[in-house]
């Protein structure tokens, strides 16, 4: 009998896992929010549209999840026409997959929803963006109740797999991951920032002093995604997203977040300038090119 997976959320990185998936054989049965998103896929890469997560699953006990968000998550899973709706018609097992960053108090309560009607959660976020999906070599962060569940060829496929333990670590770890990169923009462009405020131009900076240090390293990793109108990888939303279930995980535990939660004002001042869908890096431009901005301004009111 033919292998089969359904994949739920056909965004930048679902469709990438997606093609990974159908490229290794699989019958993949896929759905987006966006129909006919799904249906442009389906025309390009293969797979079979369904029209709900209900009936995405009907015919596979392998489900993979790659949606936004808290909100997304547990609507894809136990909202109307959702996986359970679909498993309780069919009277079928599942496997879910949840490769959601999400945050860790959502995950234990899913963990727990689901294993109480026999369903099998495997927390999987993943690192890595849509180019290293589809070649493989994504970083698999896996938490399930049995280590046997992360141990198998469905989520190896993907790229190396670490167990963690149970849910929801792979989900704290993922979201440790992300502020750490995030922290690293963050600060780099609160940097430039500075430096623009007092009238060292940035660019100056960039390549006079942070080139001659062992922060060239950074800059030179990111490049010229360091500033907005590039195409996005991951966006400022889903950075702004992250950050704040971060500090939200921080302060759950009694620490204050507070890096965490600069992190999450800067990307939210970002949004609220219709900047959600750049590339998360180009908050170091655009913290530069705001301090340009606010010089300029001052300069021209003789301040």
């Amino acid at each position: 009998m033919e292998e089969c997976a359904a994949l739920l959320g056909l965004g930048r990185l679902g469709s990438a896992i997606a093609r990974r998936l159908l490229e290794s054989g699989l019958r993949l049965i896929i759905w987006n929010r966006t129909v006919s998103k799904a249906i442009e896929f389906s025309r390009k890469y293969g797979g079979i549209v369904a029209p709900s997560p209900a009936e995405a699953v009907s015919e596979c006990s392998d489900v993979h999840v790659v949606v936004a968000d808290d909100d997304s998550n547990y609507s894809v899973l136990l909202g109307p026409q959702g996986v359970i709706e679909g498993l309780r018609k069919s009277g079928g097992r599942a496997t879910i997959y949840n490769h959601v960053t999400v945050s860790i108090a959502h995950s234990a309560t899913i963990s727990k929803l689901l294993s109480s009607i026999g369903v099998t959660y495997v927390e999987a976020p993943v690192i890595g963006g849509p180019d290293r999906a589809v070649r493989g070599e994504l970083l698999v962060l896996c938490a399930a109740e049995d280590e046997s569940h992360c141990a198998g060829q469905r989520l190896r496929l993907l790229g190396k797999v670490i167990y963690l333990g149970k849910p929801p670590l792979a989900a704290a770890a993922k979201l440790a991951f992300n502020i750490t990169f995030l922290g690293i923009v963050a600060s780099l462009g609160e940097g430039l920032a500075l430096a623009e405020a007092y009238g060292i131009e940035h660019e100056r900076f960039l390549e006079a002093i942070l080139g001659n240090t062992w922060i060239k390293t950074i800059v030179e990793r990111y490049g010229r995604r360091l500033w907005p109108g590039g195409e996005a990888r991951f966006t400022s939303s889903l950075a702004l997203k992250d950050s704040h279930y971060a500090l939200r995980a921080l302060q759950e535990r009694g620490v204050p977040g507070l890096i965490a939660a600069a992190v999450s004002g800067y990307y939210s001042l970002m949004v609220r300038e219709n900047m959600g869908e750049e590339d998360y890096p180009s908050l170091a431009g655009f913290l530069a090119k705001l301090a340009e901005r606010i010089r300029l301004q001052d300069s021209a009111r003789g301040g």
